[in-house]
């Protein structure tokens, strides 16, 4: 799952911002300048820390 996340270009440490859920319980996310899509597994297999920019 590592891998897959990696190959996406989220890493440990990269700044993630979730544009909006999907009815299924997945994310799309921004990260590096592009739009990711996550299922609901991979969405919840990630520590997420909350930031106020």
């Amino acid at each position: 799952m590592k891998r897959r996340l990696a190959e996406m270009g989220i890493r440990t440490g990269s700044h993630v911002r979730v544009l909006y859920r999907t009815t299924g319980g997945g994310r799309v996310v921004s990260v590096g300048g592009a739009r990711v899509a996550l299922d609901s597994g991979l969405a919840a297999a990630i520590g997420i820390e909350h930031r106020d920019d």
